[in-house]
């Protein structure tokens, strides 16, 4: 199973490195918004919200009571795999058995073995997590350096729940192509003040966001959720290829592949663009009569 290296992390290196991360971290935004999925959050059979509220708060309960050894953990750590079993849609891709719910009312999803989480009293748990401590501290997800700022802080500033934070913030090439269609359309930059001062324009672009969750033209047997955004394409996105030969695609092509289309006619591929267009429209108008 896969481990990610150190030398593909794109965590901090430096005092100015380590000052830009915290002034752009992608994990923890908020008291409801965070990030796990570098920790494989979504890579399960069934990754629903509602799947994964329940499978943490079991998991977030039942270490609430876990003496904190060694020992006790590992067996927290069997017990939960045994209850839930260990199927993935990526079977090398690791899904993180030590993610729970944080804070008071746990509406943020992180790792139970971090030295803030509730109960470890400021001790760092996670060397006895798969990836190890050093990955866990260093690692920053390719959306962290390779998405401008102003991106990054608009998806902070706009979303408000850790479910679609978390699936869309690391799709780096998605958000990259949505941004730059918007901002070609708008014929400017965006930045987060065009979107947290008007309520209309952040509703515009969440509903752009939902696309990653209810793209209606995927393959009806493709039921995977998870992103697999690790530097060794392990899982790659397949081509997006012309359901007829010579047929040209869009300038959507990128984002069609990203949301996994399945181009089975040229008809479909058109609703799809259309589909596309009208959600970036919604979002144009918004931004035009703020």
């Amino acid at each position: 199973m896969r481990r990610p290296s150190t030398r593909e992390s794109d965590g901090p290196c430096g005092n100015e490195d380590v000052q830009a991360a915290e002034e752009s971290t992608l994990c923890q935004v908020s008291d409801h918004v965070s990030c796990g999925a570098c920790c494989g959050l979504y890579n399960v059979p069934f990754a629903s919200r509602n799947t994964l509220v329940q499978v943490l708060k079991a998991r977030t309960r039942q270490f609430e009571t876990t003496p904190r050894t060694v020992d006790a953990i590992f067996e927290f750590k069997r017990q939960v795999e045994t209850r839930e079993g260990k199927e993935r849609p990526m079977p090398d891709f690791h899904h993180c058995p030590f993610l729970g719910l944080m804070g008071p009312e746990h509406t943020t999803v992180g790792c139970l073995l971090h030295p803030q989480a509730s109960g470890n009293h400021g001790l760092d748990f996670r060397s006895v997590s798969y990836y190890g401590g050093m990955t866990c501290h260093i690692y920053f997800c390719p959306s962290t350096r390779l998405l401008p700022q102003r991106y990054k802080q608009i998806v902070r500033s706009v979303l408000d729940d850790w479910y679609l934070y978390g699936l869309i913030v690391t799709e780096t090439k998605l958000l990259q192509a949505f941004f730059e269609e918007l901002e070609d359309r708008m014929n400017r930059p965006l930045y987060a003040e065009d979107f947290t001062t008007h309520r209309a324009c952040r509703e515009a672009l969440k509903f752009l966001f939902l696309l990653r969750v209810s793209w209606p033209f995927r393959a009806p047997d493709n039921h995977r959720v998870a992103n697999y955004f690790f530097n060794d394409h392990l899982y790659a996105r397949p081509p997006l290829l012309s359901p007829s030969k010579g047929q040209s695609i869009s300038r959507y092509r990128l984002i069609l592949q990203e949301l996994e289309t399945d181009p089975i006619s040229n008809h479909t591929l058109r609703q799809a663009e259309l589909y596309l267009d009208d959600r970036f429209k919604l979002v144009q108008d918004a931004l035009e009569t703020a």
